[in-house]
């Protein structure tokens, strides 16, 4: 109807246990500490508080957003409170808090689906990119993490392996998919690039065009979709962060357009809130006034291939 209309609650969430990260990766403010909102943990209790509301009417939590979801060391409590309410639980981690000696404890509380990024199967490529982190220590945690589901014949975690496709591992695409088969995971999922500098662009996007989502020439860069004056997310979803400010989406990786501080106030109240409607309209009238939607790969295949195993 091209009107911010709003009938009822998103049906997915991402809720930020923490924005820490122990990685510096070159393309994630939160790594790089150059993220200009507070640095912190969720505590249950607000995790709790926002699970009572949402439960009846949401079924998705992304438990994750920007930081490393292991540091916290609430998020057993997080997982199976979440599970408890019958919502979906899924985490994406970089696999160096998984170990072989806590490889059960963490399937004691497994999220339904575990997406576990490793993008590069040696050190350095695995290093050009995940700067901090070791191949090494990502390869164990996997390993040991898929050998204790298997002996234990558990169904959950769902184990995602996914692997961004980049100038330094592009050559490994066949190699990843031996690897999936040998370390047991469910499926793998080979994914584009985001890149938000043109130096960073020229550094990492990979040689084949197939594997990028941006057009790139000699001086700048841009998403390959067209951006209509359209968005899902804002009628779907939500992104909350560790100490409560609801955002529009992922993309918001800052904060920048802040809708709301739970604080309080119920997320009901915030997502009918004016706030939030009026940023609903701007999108529909003109998305490319909101800077971080022109990155946006909404309507855009960023997965490049999927393998179930």
């Amino acid at each position: 109807m091209r009107k911010p209309v709003v009938w009822g609650m998103p049906i997915s969430y991402s809720i930020e246990p923490t924005n820490h990260c122990n990685l510096k990766c070159p393309e994630c403010p939160s790594g790089l500490g150059s993220l200009t909102r507070p640095l912190g943990l969720l505590k249950f209790q607000e995790f709790k508080k926002l699970v009572d509301e949402i439960k009846n009417s949401g079924f998705y939590i992304q438990l994750f957003f920007q930081g490393e979801p292991y540091l916290n060391k609430h998020l057993p409590e997080m997982i199976k409170y979440a599970q408890l309410n019958k919502i979906y639980v899924s985490i994406s981690t970089n696999g160096h808090f998984i170990t072989e000696k806590n490889a059960d404890k963490i399937l004691d509380n497994a999220p339904d689906k575990l997406i576990f990024s490793i993008d590069g199967l040696d050190e350095e490529s695995y290093q050009k990119y995940r700067v901090g982190g070791t191949f090494k220590q990502a390869d164990e945690g996997l390993r040991a993490l898929t050998e204790r589901k298997k002996l234990r014949k558990l169904k959950r975690p769902f184990v995602e392996l996914q692997f961004i496709v980049m100038k330094q591992n592009e050559d490994q695409i066949d190699k990843v998919k031996k690897y999936a088969k040998e370390t047991g995971v469910d499926k793998v999922v080979f994914k584009t690039m985001q890149v938000t500098s043109f130096k960073n662009a020229i550094e990492y996007l990979p040689e084949n065009p197939e594997f990028r989502r941006y057009l790139v020439d000699e001086e700048t860069f841009r998403i390959k979709n067209k951006l209509k004056d359209h968005c899902f997310a804002l009628w779907r979803t939500s992104v909350i962060t560790w100490d409560g400010k609801v955002v529009p989406c992922c993309f918001d990786k800052d904060a920048d357009y802040e809708l709301g501080i739970l604080n309080g106030k119920s997320f009901s109240d915030i997502w009918k809130a004016d706030k939030y409607q009026q940023f609903r309209n701007k999108v529909l009238q003109n998305r490319k006034s909101v800077s971080m939607c022109t990155n946006c790969t909404e309507g855009l295949k960023i997965n490049i291939m999927k393998i179930e195993q």
